[in-house]
């Protein structure tokens, strides 16, 4: 039993130090990450060694004393959370090494389970050696896997080089792409192209330490795809004439699309469609600022509140409420004339901003109204009749300030209550 123990315990030390010798003959520097606290838990000797440190040093640092680009704990919780959420995270950042010299690094990370606990396992692979290989125009499988594409200008010749993956990213075959900047250039979102050659040219005369751009690269179907750009000066003139250049290109449309996705939820009112109160009020300032500002300006506003509202809520639920809250917002939305504000303003009311003279105002508000009554709504309301009343107030002739224009609006809502509804109302 003994023997049996001790052959046991052999095994698992053979099985451990066979493990750890794996895990340093990597030729990449590895990493074990707390996710929580950033700390480094583990690393190999190729991870010590490239920071001219001790394995013991290293386990001492965390990705916040190490990583020159990640600055703080919030930062680095932004960045576990997305790590969390995708399958390979890759970010391009400077290690601080032990001599105070600057290391680029490109790193993937992973999220993975050991033992029963999360752990990051981060891969740093050393930027400036493969940039340094010298490697010729036509043999990039040193730099396949640093990014979707790579870019390679020789400036002094005028030729531009891509490589076959940036051409296959883009649709093209390896024999396709002239290496002249026109093939690229032509290609930027013409949109784009005034800001990414603004950012270039910054780089170029050293104003800048690297070339950085997000913007639109057209591929071959004629789609534009959002690329994030980092480009470098690595050979210059003694006058500091670049001779070369390379870059590396990243696909970020996933990224891009989710960003305006997320942003369009920030400004709407994810029920009727039209902007929510906080970015209508933005918008609505700038009209009246802009009003204010004109000799003649004019800025009407109208305040539209559904009709028996809460009894459409009591009598057929809060569901059928917010169908007739979506239509209301179908109507009031294709109303709308080019440069007006309209939203919602808060349960059953809706605000609209019009840089139109009073007489157009009203005849819009009228439409309006009428289009509510005449409008095809759900069978399930029984005949119920949806209609509005509508308030009106005008700068300069109601108010002088926005928040007094509002009031008068809101005021005039009241009066057409008052007077029996499905009327639009003024004050005066």
């Amino acid at each position: 039993m003994e023997s049996s123990s001790k052959r046991v315990a052999c095994q698992a030390e053979g099985e451990d130090v066979w493990a750890r010798t794996l895990f340093d003959g990597v030729p990449d520097a590895i990493y074990v990450i707390d996710p929580i606290s950033s700390h480094i838990l583990d690393c190999n000797r190729h991870a010590y060694e490239d920071l001219y440190l001790s394995r013991a040093q290293v386990l001492n640092h965390s990705v916040l004393s190490l990583q020159m680009d990640v600055r703080g704990l919030p930062a680095w919780s932004e960045i576990a959370a997305v790590i969390r959420q995708t399958a390979v995270y890759r970010f391009q950042g400077h290690h601080r090494r032990a001599d105070g010299t600057v290391l680029p690094v490109e790193i993937t990370t992973s999220a993975v389970v050991l033992n029963g606990q999360e752990r990051f396992i981060s891969v740093a692979r050393d930027i400036s050696k493969r940039v340094r290989s010298g490697a010729d125009e036509h043999d990039w499988s040193v730099l396949y896997d640093l990014a979707q594409g790579v870019w390679d200008w020789r400036y002094s010749e005028g030729a531009l080089y891509f490589s076959p993956n940036l051409k296959r990213f883009l649709g093209y075959g390896p024999d396709e792409m002239l290496p002249v900047l026109a093939t690229w250039k032509d290609n930027v979102h013409p949109d784009d192209l005034p800001i990414v050659l603004s950012a270039l040219q910054a780089h170029i005369s050293g104003r800048r330490s690297q070339f950085r751009a997000t913007y639109r690269l057209r591929n071959r179907n004629g789609f534009y795809l959002w690329v994030e750009d980092t480009g470098v000066i690595i050979d210059a003139h003694a006058d500091g004439t670049p001779v070369r250049i390379v870059g590396f290109i990243h696909d970020v449309t996933n990224f891009k699309t989710a960003e305006t996705t997320l942003q369009m939820h920030a400004e709407q009112d994810g029920l009727t469609g039209l902007y929510n109160r906080r970015r209508g009020m933005e918008l609505l300032l700038e009209q009246f600022s802009a009003a204010q500002s004109s000799r003649d300006g004019v800025l009407v506003i109208l305040v539209l509140d559904l009709d028996f509202f809460k009894r459409i809520n009591d009598r057929f639920g809060h569901l059928m409420g917010d169908e007739v809250l979506m239509q209301s917002g179908q109507i009031i939305r294709h109303a709308l004339p080019a440069g007006a504000v309209g939203f919602r303003w808060g349960g059953e009311e809706f605000l609209l901003g019009l840089n139109l003279p009073l007489t157009d105002a009203s005849a819009l508000a009228e439409s309006i109204r009428a289009q509510f009554v005449s409008a095809d709504w759900p069978d399930t309301l029984e005949g119920e009749c949806i209609t509005v009343s509508i308030g009106v107030a005008c700068y300069p002739r109601d108010a002088t300030q926005l928040i007094e224009l509002i009031a008068e609006a809101d005021k005039a809502v009241y009066q057409a209550k008052s007077l029996g509804r499905n009327r639009v109302a003024y004050r005066r």
